[in-house]
């Protein structure tokens, strides 16, 4: 009789393993066999008891083994309930719940590890803040994913503020750290952000944020100060423009107020009342370019799409100091929002001592250039300051208390140009020459320009 050989140790593991691993696929593979919608209340009963969400299956539930066992229900709808009955309601078409291993099989203790959802539009009314607030603050929900989907704020009117496409939300809480986290990562006026939200496990009257916004770059960081829905206060810290912003506010009473540090080149100084919505604004801005005014900061203002601008209503009014400008040393713009637009009631520039320069602006488009176009009028205060500054003889100007003129400036290539220039009368030439059109590159040439005018 002929001997068997001894088979190999390696050939024994390579066996086991295939074993192993058949044994494995079938665990978890059974659960495919079972019918998921026999235990649809267990399902919604463990859900509320694992993520402090009340879950409604509305259509099938399949499992799936890739890439991790999980439940995957067709259609769905998740609420929120507080006390008082007021529910925030998301319907979903793409619900995944993942299953810990040790529940795989229906018979047994069915718990949930996480759950995800996808391609979904959540629709979050301006009352139901409070509701998202207090649940991120207050539940010991597990772990849950959001992927792919969009934010959609509505107002009182069921008509949308802002539309927000969210890239991912993960939420996360553990006893073990003492720690809650936020994590999103988005979309929000058409600028790509990431956020942090966290705050203490236990604590409930603190928390903090940072938000992460990319071209430009800002960097938001705020700490809450939280007592209950209608009263609490905060700081928050901007970097923007290289400089950084710190604004104390307080909420009490429908009423929100914010300043900011005096010793800022920015200064806010704000107040906002909820019902019925009114925003009163002061911002201070000092030792900025006027080049930066008039290119970025007032055409990015004026130009900003109205539906970002959605059901504002109220008066915000810009104060600059200390002008980077040899002539132009301050001066001030007010703006109007009402019904989705940004209307200017006033716009004033002071020239050193000799007087203001009241203007009516705009932009337009001009093969494929933008165009900042204004209608000016200087008035003269004070007539020895103008024939300093000019460097014209005092008695040149002695009947002169206002010059009327226009400037246009290309804002791609820097082009300004000076034309329809008039004294004292609107709409009549008193000079020969002020029909004409003259580019100016600098201070220089102003001066030049003004001097033989006047000469003339």
């Amino acid at each position: 009789m002929k001997k068997i050989e001894k088979i190999p140790i390696f050939v024994k593991g390579i066996f086991l393993l295939i074993v192993l691993l058949f044994s494995i696929g079938i665990y978890l593979s059974i659960p495919v066999l079972f019918n998921y919608k026999s235990i649809e209340n267990i399902i919604e009963t463990k859900f509320y008891s694992d993520f402090d969400i009340n879950l409604k299956i509305n259509g099938d539930i399949k499992y799936q083994l890739l890439p991790k066992p999980h439940l995957l229900i067709s259609d769905s709808s998740l609420s929120i309930i507080e006390n008082n009955n007021q529910d925030m309601l998301v319907d979903t078409k793409n619900l995944k719940i993942f299953l810990l291993s040790n529940s795989l099989y229906p018979k047994s203790k069915i718990s949930f590890e996480k759950f995800e959802i996808q391609n979904t539009n959540f629709l979050l009314r301006l009352k139901e803040y409070n509701i998202l607030r207090n649940y991120f603050h207050n539940s010991k929900s597990k772990p849950f994913y959001i992927k792919k989907s969009k934010v959609f704020v509505i107002d009182e009117n069921d008509e949308t503020l802002i539309i927000s496409p969210i890239e991912k939300i993960n939420f996360t809480t553990s006893k073990q750290d003492d720690l809650k986290k936020l994590n999103i990562k988005g979309n929000l006026f058409d600028l790509n952000f990431k956020s942090l939200w966290k705050k203490k496990y236990v604590s409930q009257k603190n928390s903090q944020i940072e938000i992460d916004f990319n071209e430009p770059n800002i960097l938001i960081k705020n700490q809450l100060n939280y007592n209950n829905n209608s009263n609490f206060n905060g700081l928050t810290s901007i970097n923007f423009l290289n400089q950084k912003i710190e604004i104390d506010y307080n909420v009490k009473n429908n009423q929100i107020t914010l300043k900011s540090d005096n010793n800022n080149n920015i200064q806010i100084d704000t107040k906002i009342e909820l019902s019925p919505f009114n925003l009163n604004s002061f911002i201070t801005l000092n030792k900025q370019n006027l080049n930066f005014l008039v290119d970025e900061l007032i055409f990015s203002i004026l130009n900003l799409n109205s539906n970002l601008i959605g059901n504002l209503n109220g008066d915000i009014k810009f104060l600059f100091t200390n002008i980077e400008h040899e002539l132009i040393r301050n001066g001030n713009i007010n703006l109007n929002i009402s019904q989705k637009t940004i209307n200017v009631s006033e716009v004033l520039f002071n020239v050193g001592k000799i007087g203001p320069i009241k203007t009516d602006i705009k932009y337009i488009e001009e093969n494929g250039d933008i165009i900042f176009q204004s209608t000016n009028s200087l008035f003269i205060k004070n007539k020895k300051e103008f024939a300093k500054k000019f460097q014209v003889k005092l008695d040149t100007i002695k009947d002169i208390n206002v010059i009327h003129f226009k400037i246009e400036k290309n804002i791609s290539s820097g082009l300004i140009s000076i034309f329809d220039i008039k004294i004292n009368q609107t709409g009549v030439d008193v000079k020969n020459n002020v029909k004409s059109r003259y580019n100016i590159r600098n201070s220089q040439e102003l001066k030049s320009l003004v001097k033989n005018i006047i000469n003339s």
